[in-house]
């Protein structure tokens, strides 16, 4: 007796399957949150309070820059302001002030701007924030509250010099989404710091579904063949990427896909899962194969294998089988919309016409007792796709089962059947 094979099959695809599950997530990731840093000028600031792109100059402008320096600075830190020990950070505010006056290559934190910033067409013309972990600097001692948009400023006194520098708390947990995606995004290996992973999972995915070696198949062999079942994994991948990754760009995240706009990303992922149960079937047909003795038909799967004994089978009936009525009227109701819409594309038109006309031929086999068991042999459109099932039909002859020819039409999906 035959014994269940062909689980590699479904092991093939549940590698990318996960690929994708893993390494999708893992490439939109956004840092929880950032510190935001950058060198502050007081005597520019003040001088650029009577710079007005219109003209117009409010006199709280023109109050603040009469103001003495040392009052200009206590009013516009309004009391945020902490004194660091210079033997610690006397480096950290060199660094510093020289990325954020754009000396990228003096300074050992260049490589933490903003690459909108490094950019020609985009550069500022003043000073630069420089972006640090949370983890990188003790900013709650700094007087910095960890929450989106607080703001405070730290000094360091060297003899006669002191330098500025303003924090402020960036919580993309709560603020990053299509809709308020920030200006300046930190560099990349800071805002998406498992991106290159996310690339890997998803190239090793692909490489496991590519090269996990496949069951031999002999030409006498009734199996479906290969590259049907292949144009059907890619169109279940390109469904699972777009609707699994779809929530991660609109929100702006993977976490914030589910702290965001979770409604949008629930009907999504729910949409995506056409795509499993699509690579689910992908793997069933695969790993589908039909064993002839003289005394049995075998049914052979990774689920295992179906006995139909020649004793036991009634009578064997050619079907067609159509798309449910409810399902052929969704398509015709979502035709006739596009073209009260305006539509003038002919697709959602061919897309109902098809789901109309479809058919799968197939042969019902029908027991003394059991539920029938189906045998699909030629797709939709009518054609071929299971080699060699002539020979099912020479067998259930030799066996003296009756056969009906002409076809009954019934209504289902095949994948359920």
């Amino acid at each position: 007796m035959p014994i269940a094979s062909g689980r590699i099959e479904l092991w093939r695809r549940l590698a990318i399957f996960m690929g994708i599950l893993i390494g999708v997530g893992l490439f939109f990731y956004v840092v929880p949150a950032i510190i935001k840093v950058t060198a502050v000028d007081w005597q520019q600031e003040q001088a650029d309070e009577l710079r007005s792109i219109s003209g117009y100059i409010s006199e709280t402008d023109k109050r603040l820059n009469e103001l003495p320096l040392p009052d200009y600075i206590a009013e516009k830190t309004a009391g945020k302001l902490t004194a660091v020990d210079p033997d610690q950070w006397a480096d950290f505010f060199q660094q510093v002030g020289m990325a954020s006056n754009k000396e990228y290559q003096q300074s050992i934190y260049g490589n933490r701007v903003s690459a909108m910033d490094k950019d020609e067409f985009w550069t500022p013309r003043g000073l630069v924030p420089v972006f640090f972990k949370t983890s990188e600097l003790p900013y709650e001692e700094w007087g910095l509250i960890p929450e989106d948009g607080e703001q405070a400023y730290v000094y360091l006194t060297t003899g006669s010099d002191t330098s500025y520098l303003h924090i402020q708390y960036e919580d993309y947990a709560t603020s990053v989404s299509a809709m308020s995606q920030p200006y300046r995004q930190p560099p990349g290996w800071l805002y998406h710091p498992y991106r290159q992973v996310g690339i890997g999972v998803l190239a090793l995915g692909l490489l496991l579904y590519i090269f996990l070696p496949h069951r031999r198949k002999s030409n006498e062999e009734i199996a479906y063949g290969g590259g049907r079942l292949v144009a059907g994994d890619i169109a279940a991948l390109m469904l699972l990427v777009l609707f699994y990754g779809l929530p991660f760009l609109i929100n702006g995240g993977t976490v914030q896909a589910v702290t965001g706009l979770w409604p949008v990303s629930m009907v999504m992922w729910v949409m995506a899962l056409l795509a499993v149960i699509m690579l689910y079937y992908s793997a069933w047909y695969a790993s589908y194969r039909i064993e002839l003795t003289p005394e049995a038909l075998y049914l052979v799967t990774f689920k295992g294998v179906k006995v139909c004994r020649f004793d036991e089978i009634a009578a064997a009936d050619a079907i067609s089988l159509k798309n449910p009525g409810w399902f052929r009227k969704l398509f015709l109701a979502l035709a006739l919309l596009s073209v009260i819409g305006g539509r003038t594309s002919t697709q959602p038109a061919g897309s109902a016409l098809l789901a109309a006309t479809a058919a799968y031929g197939g042969l019902e086999i029908r027991t003394h007792n059991g539920k029938p068991v189906y045998i699909w042999f030629t797709d939709q459109m009518g054609s071929p796709i299971l080699p060699n099932f002539e020979k099912v039909l020479q067998a259930l002859q030799a066996a003296d089962i009756p056969i009906q020819h002409e076809a009954r039409e019934i209504e289902g999906f095949s994948m359920f059947m």
